[in-house]
């Protein structure tokens, strides 16, 4: 997502639901960990890997954590000063989320109740607690579950890596904020072509962007945002993403242990970002979907569907 400067103090003096999700312990943990291995990912793993004649343009580029920005999902960038913003608040809010995905699926608990969630905090603005805590699942009981550790890694560092590649895109494009509609979307789809085009030079597949946009599709921008981006997860995105997998899935497998299992994989992937992104296209869907969950997956049943012993 795309930011003006002046527009930066406002995103950071936002008050949201999200700024009280976190202690400070929890965002001096971040600070201790994922802070480094995010400046390590962008030095070495993205800029490193950019065509030499494109890396001069991107010695600039920097990093910077506040502690919470407007949402709970918030990553952005202001491609004029090449500033890339990860607030603490939303790199844990995404672990967590990685984490939850992991657990449930290693449990077989229902995922419903994972959306219902999703769309409660981030459609509804439901003051809710952070994901683990809602669900009583506690972090290091989970992570002891040796299949929800491994799964959910891939799909937290594989996502924020993306969202990463995406904000250098908008930066070495020299994307401009303050646009709206079809142009601030072709800047989106710009950038996530060149996320595409970094992890294809990997070899390597972004899993966790599937879970991603699972989790975005249900938020529209807040505050200033409104004015300065289009809709951060339109189904056009989603659906080129999806196309960019399966024109050329062995692109996103060469560098697997097995790229035709690899291969096979991100055809998956991509079918489920397609489906991801009919359902994003339906206004009803929007409107119906909610109604089933409150239904099928109350709020009420947080606690009890899926908690750790």
């Amino acid at each position: 997502m795309l930011i003006r400067a002046a527009t930066v103090l406002a995103f950071l003096l936002a008050q949201t639901a999200a700024a009280q999700m976190y202690t400070d312990a929890d965002r001096a943990r971040v600070m201790a960990r994922a802070a480094p291995n995010l400046q390590s990912v962008l030095q070495d793993d993205i800029i490193g890997n950019l065509p030499r004649a494109q890396r001069p343009d991107a010695a600039g580029i920097r990093m910077v954590f506040p502690p919470h920005g407007p949402s709970p999902l918030a990553f952005y960038a202001d491609p004029r000063s090449q500033t890339i913003y990860f607030p603490q608040d939303s790199i844990r809010f995404l672990d967590d989320i990685a984490t939850l995905f992991a657990w449930f699926q290693s449990k077989e608990c229902e995922p419903g109740m994972i959306q219902t969630y999703l769309w409660a905090l981030l459609r509804d603005r439901q003051n809710l607690a952070s994901p683990l805590r809602a669900f009583h699942i506690d972090r290091d009981i989970a992570l002891a579950d040796e299949f929800t550790n491994n799964v959910s890694a891939k799909i937290y560092s594989s996502a924020l890596q993306f969202i990463l590649a995406h904000e250098v895109g908008h930066i070495l494009l020299q994307h401009r904020g303050g646009l709206q509609g079809a142009a601030s979307q072709s800047q989106e789809i710009a950038a996530d072509r060149f996320a595409l085009d970094h992890f294809a030079r990997l070899g390597a597949m972004p899993l966790g962007i599937s879970f991603y946009y699972v989790a975005a599709w249900w938020q529209d921008p807040l505050g200033a945002a409104v004015a300065d981006s289009s809709h951060p997860v339109s189904p056009d995105r989603i659906a080129a993403i999806a196309d960019g997998f399966a024109a050329n899935p062995m692109d996103f497998a060469h560098s697997e242990p097995d790229p035709a299992q690899g291969a096979i994989m991100v055809e998956s992937v991509a079918k489920d970002l397609a489906n991801i992104a009919q359902l994003a296209a339906s206004d009803g869907m929007l409107s119906l979907l909610p109604m089933g969950l409150e239904r099928d997956f109350p709020v009420s049943r947080f606690a009890t569907a899926c908690p750790t012993p």
